[in-house]
């Protein structure tokens, strides 16, 4: 009788051992995920969802040397986009980036500022002011096309800066009001979790 006894709880056990993970995965899966998920793994700055994957693009940049798709595949991206004039928000959207970007410290080298320039006057002033951009030309700009349909579509203000991964694809939104030091966040949670860039 005992060994009856101990024979069933054994065969009990063996099945808990292979059903137990498949129903806790199935209570995972169908509810409890969203309140066991800790809540305090956000991001501060916008995602785009679904990413964009830029197309193909052959730029020049304002030294005239070329400036491709694969260019922005060597790191994170953040793009700014300058139309007419260079307001006091725009300036302060340039000053946060590039600040946040010195910031994160020894990973500094994986991000890069691109801007797409259209006003060539204030060319001379921008590149004195923050020397780590990279300049192209928007006017003449295939890419520009591209960042001007996604500011489009996800309503961005005029002054908001766009991060591109290093693979080429449009994720986030960096909104000109984000305070730099959630941006920073973002980044060092970012460059910590990248494998690539």
């Amino acid at each position: 009788m005992e060994t009856i006894r101990s024979s069933r709880i054994k065969l009990v056990l063996v099945f808990a051992l292979f059903i137990g993970p498949l129903c806790i995965a199935f209570l995972w899966y169908y509810g409890l995920g969203s309140i066991l998920v800790p809540k305090n793994q956000t991001n501060n700055a916008n995602l785009i969802s679904p990413v964009v994957t830029l197309s193909s693009f052959s730029d020049s940049l304002s030294d005239a040397s070329p400036f491709t798709l694969d260019s922005l595949k060597r790191k994170w991206t953040i793009v700014h986009i300058v139309k007419e004039d260079c307001s006091d928000s725009c300036k302060e959207s340039l000053y946060n980036t590039r600040q946040t970007r010195i910031a994160v410290g020894k990973d500094a080298n994986r991000i890069q500022r691109l801007l797409l320039l259209e006003n060539q006057n204030l060319l001379n002033e921008l590149q004195f002011n923050h020397a780590d951009l990279i300049i192209s030309q928007y006017s003449a700009s295939m890419l520009a096309e591209q960042m001007e349909e996604i500011r489009v579509d996800q309503k961005l203000g005029p002054d908001d800066a766009i991060l591109v991964d290093p693979l080429g694809n449009v994720m986030m939104v960096i909104p000109v009001a984000l305070n730099p030091s959630l941006l920073l966040k973002d980044f060092k949670k970012l460059l910590k979790l990248s494998r690539v860039g």
